[in-house]
Formats: C-alpha cells, sequence, structure tokens
C-alpha cells in the first residue's frame, strides 16, 4: 500500500504517526479479502508500551469478529534485529520507488517484485 501523505484530508492522520499507522494496517488488513487471518503483526518503531496496548486493541475492535479473527498477536520490534522486517522495509521501499516518477529507474523498481504482488489499490 502506498499512501501520499499530501492527499490525507484528516489533520489527525497528518499530524500523529500512530493515528496513520493504525488506520493504514487496519486498512490494508480490512481489505484484503480475508486472504490474512489470524496475523502476527512486528512493527518497526519504537512506541511505547501505552501505544501498543491502544494500537492492538483498536486493531481487534474493528477487525475480529466472533466468526473470524483476523488479528492474532502485534509487537513493537527494531529493525536492526529482524531480517524479516528489514526485507519488509526494503520491499516498501521499492514500492514507493515505483511510483516516484521522478526517478528514471522507477519501473525497474516494481518490475523486480511485481510477481509477488497479489493485489494492488491506491490510497485516494
Amino acid at each position: 500500500m502506498v499512501i501520499d501523505k499530501k492527499i490525507i484530508r484528516s489533520e489527525e492522520l497528518k499530524n500523529n504517526k500512530y493515528s496513520f499507522y493504525s488506520y493504514a494496517i487496519k486498512t490494508l488488513l480490512k481489505y484484503s479479502d480475508n486472504s490474512i487471518l489470524e496475523a502476527s503483526i512486528k512493527i518497526d518503531g519504537s512506541g511505547d508500551r501505552a501505544f501498543r496496548k491502544t494500537f492492538l486493541t483498536y486493531l481487534r475492535k474493528e477487525l475480529n469478529f466472533s466468526h473470524m479473527k483476523i488479528v492474532k498477536k502485534c509487537k513493537l520490534i527494531d529493525s536492526k534485529g529482524n531480517m524479516l522486517v528489514q526485507m519488509a522495509d526494503m520491499v516498501a521501499g521499492s514500492v514507493r520507488r515505483s511510483y516516484d516518477e521522478s526517478k528514471k529507474d522507477h519501473e525497474d523498481y516494481k518490475n523486480i517484485i511485481k510477481k509477488h504482488i497479489e493485489d494492488e489499490w491506491k490510497f485516494r
């Protein structure tokens, strides 16, 4: 998911990175056509314990139902110690770069990962 923050209307989402993270991740999971269930979410960051608890409560309230559980657990981790999170950061950076038409090589980045893309939509 690529989100151009300049087009966000909500002041809360523009100015509060935790609200933005929460909304973006909820939206990604909500519209996964149930291809993501019982997710173990790992977020690179140093958010405090209160954020983690609020974030997880928000996701569970918005995404977990009696007949379906999308979020199982959530951890805030330091990406320096987790190769999978580092790889996810690289993929996210490649996706972002692929939309930057001011860069001559922007299409190369998408071509590298396109065979792994199951779904793509732009935040409007």
